[in-house]
């Protein structure tokens, strides 16, 4: 990963079902690739690719789609809290 704004803090933290709660993009890229089977997979290539455009421009609204991508990946398969 390129250093850039990997720290950058969400809006709010994304809990998984583990209880552990994603608070940065770096979280969020790093607990995707560790859990996905499959990377290549069309909407995890674009939440790991909304993450890493984030963390290249610093922008709200770029985290602010990163995050609800890997909060929409993370409601499909079952990863998230609650």
């Amino acid at each position: 990963m390129f250093e850039s704004y990997w720290d950058a803090c969400f809006d709010r933290p994304l809990p998984t079902r583990e209880g552990r709660h994603l608070r940065t993009l770096r979280d969020a890229y790093e607990f995707i690739r560790a859990r996905c089977a499959y990377p290549g997979h069309p909407l995890a290539r674009a939440t790991l690719s909304a993450l890493h455009a984030a963390a290249q421009s610093g922008g709200s609204p770029e985290a602010r789609r990163a995050q609800e991508r890997t909060a929409r990946l993370m409601r499909i398969n079952r990863w998230g809290g609650n």
